[in-house]
């Protein structure tokens, strides 16, 4: 399997041990929203966090994790709304850890911070399930349809 290449802007912060950091709200779940952790270990992939205050720690993605403010103990996080979408949906998936492939997605679950996807015509079955929300683009349901008026059956 080849390794796609980051963009600059995708790149991922590069941590050391002991720096301050808070996960990404637009990456990862809301319960490790608000939280400021320090940097425990670093792994081939991955890094090992403790949180400030003492508690349960995480193993996650760099790309998930943003610099922690400066000063701060505790962060209030604003999530930015993302409206719900429709079973049946038609998306596109883009971040620099997504695993899949550059299909078009059909939503087929909103759990509103992740959602159950399925490849557009089919995939063997294969389902993917807690995808982040704001890693998933709506295709625009018209522009969709121009594109395959053509391939319709006359009435």
């Amino acid at each position: 399997m080849f390794r796609k290449e980051l963009p600059v802007s995708e790149t991922p912060h590069t941590f050391a041990v002991g720096d301050r950091v808070i996960c990404n709200p637009a990456e990862t779940s809301a319960r490790y929203h608000g939280t400021i952790w320090t940097v425990e270990r670093i792994l081939p992939v991955n890094v090992v966090l403790r949180p400030v205050d003492g508690g349960r720690g995480l193993r996650i993605h760099p790309s998930a994790l943003l610099p922690a403010p400066t000063g701060a103990t505790t962060t209030a996080v604003v999530v930015p709304y993302i409206p719900p979408l429709s079973v049946g949906a038609v998306v596109t998936v883009s971040s620099p850890r997504w695993k899949g492939t550059d299909n078009l997605y059909v939503v087929i679950g909103d759990n509103t911070d992740t959602l159950r996807l399925a490849v557009l015509g089919g995939d063997n079955d294969q389902v993917w399930s807690k995808v982040p929300r704001g890693w998933v683009t709506e295709v625009d349901r018209t522009a969709l349809l121009d594109a395959i008026a053509g391939l319709r059956r006359p009435a």
